[in-house]
């Protein structure tokens, strides 16, 4: 047996092992996800790429998934496990129902069936049905962590899991920028100097570290003076990792999260601890050549920054106009661009780069009503949130969870934005675990 197998195995002991600790369940998910520089501990099952690529890849981050699923249907069974037989079904279905009532979960659950239907009709069969496997998955990892979250009064350990894992990578990052040392994939990235720390892909990285960068300004604001200290040093050093990602789709995302942020908190010295920390990483950004003429670029010709983006957005809309309603099934994006799009293909890229187009291709007008729901939902009940923190007197304690709401929000927001020049909205594990967070955030708001 190789030493990635005895790796494999050994981690995966360790795993059953923290079952008995389920606390920490969580706060390890949040950390071996951005840990995609595992992937080279453990071996790769190529068997499995038969079904979708890299499909055979296991990291960390896929483990501490499935650990978190298997735990998840483990309580669900044994909660049940005392009941008769003719009641043991019922329990199980009340539990889960208890899981999934969440508006967001039922609306995205639809989006899944959705594609699920669209098999019929589908140009790649097999795509679509790994593509609804993968996301029924992920759906049960949203339940999983809202069950987790509220069994364990985990609502506060979660932004300390994305602050803590945030900032530490952000100080690997900072440490690339600075010293032009790559710790992985240094052969792809330094060419262009973007860093990537432990991530595959720098936009992926960045789309992390602003989500991290939420969690921490959160955390500023029912905290004292001298860890808020701290934290605007921890946000000094996400935003200037977060820029040294070259990701524009990121600084933008950056830019309308912080404007929503300072409207919905209203806190003067977090939100100028974020617009210092703004400002820092832009003077950055002017010192770092390769940096500055990614943003001179989209000022001077945005398609000539993005043409791989601009043929993917090209082709997706002529598939949306030639099937508008129903779309071509879901994942079928790329089978399109290899067969009837061939011709447009540049540099072997014909994975979609833009979320809404993929959902336009893919499902339809009927998939993109279902994404449009889910939002209204998600930003339904701000404007609550917004008056009850504005004219609210409880002590400060009794607000947190406004404040939870506010970040979760602001966090799936990040990551729409993020990607719409990266893709992966729907298939990102972190807006599910954003999802099953809220959702427990929002049942402490419905009982109080």
């Amino acid at each position: 047996m190789s030493l990635l197998w005895v790796i494999l195995c050994i981690t995966i002991l360790a795993v059953g092992w923290g079952w008995k600790n389920s606390r920490y369940l969580l706060p390890l998910l949040i950390l071996g996800l951005p840990l995609e520089i595992s992937r080279t501990w453990f071996p790769h099952l190529f068997i499995l790429d038969k079904l979708g690529e890299f499909v055979g890849i296991i990291d960390l981050g896929r483990i501490l998934t499935l650990a978190v699923l298997i735990y998840f249907i483990y309580k669900l069974l044994r909660s049940s496990g005392g009941a008769h037989y003719d009641h043991y079904l019922g329990n199980v279905c009340d539990h889960l129902a208890e899981s999934f009532r969440s508006p967001l979960f039922i609306v995205l659950g639809s989006y899944i069936i959705w594609g699920a239907f669209s098999v019929i009709w589908s140009i790649d069969r097999l795509q679509t049905l790994v593509g609804v496997a993968r996301l029924a998955l992920l759906w049960f990892l949203g339940a999983a962590v809202y069950s987790l979250v509220k069994r364990r009064e985990g609502h506060q350990s979660v932004l300390v899991s994305f602050a803590v894992v945030s900032s530490s990578l952000a100080g690997i990052g900072v440490y690339e920028l600075l010293s032009d040392h790559y710790i992985w994939y240094g052969e792809i990235w330094q060419q262009f100097g973007r860093i990537n720390a432990t991530f595959v892909d720098p936009n992926i990285y960045a789309r992390f570290l602003l989500i991290g960068c939420l969690a921490t300004a959160i955390l500023m604001l029912n905290t004292t003076k001298e860890r808020r200290w701290i934290g605007a040093l921890a946000l000094v050093f996400q935003i200037m990792a977060m820029f040294g990602t070259g990701s524009r789709t990121a600084w933008l995302a950056l830019i309308i999260v912080a404007i929503g942020f300072a409207v919905a908190v209203r806190r003067r010295a977090v939100v100028l601890a974020v617009l210092g920390g703004l400002a820092i990483a832009g003077v950055s950004i002017l010192l770092n050549n390769g940096l500055r003429s990614r943003v001179l670029e989209l000022t001077q010709n945005f398609w000539a920054a993005s043409t791989e983006r601009k043929y993917l957005i090209t082709s997706g809309f002529k598939m949306f106009r030639q099937h508008p309603l129903v779309g071509i099934g879901l994942g079928g994006f790329q089978h399109a661009m290899l067969t009837t799009y061939a011709a447009e293909v540049q540099n072997n890229v014909s994975l979609s780069h833009t979320a809404l187009i993929t959902t336009a291709a893919e499902l339809g007008i009927i998939g993109l009503g279902i994404l449009a729901i889910f939002f209204v939902y998600l930003y339904g009940r701000l404007p609550r949130v917004y008056f009850a923190l504005r004219f609210s007197n409880q002590p400060l304690i009794d607000t947190k969870r406004y404040y939870w709401d506010i970040f979760a929000v602001l966090a799936i927001t990040a990551i729409f934005i993020s990607a719409q020049g990266e893709g992966r909205f729907l298939e990102d594990p972190y807006l599910w675990i954003l999802m099953g967070y809220l959702t427990a955030v929002r049942d402490i708001e419905e009982v109080s």
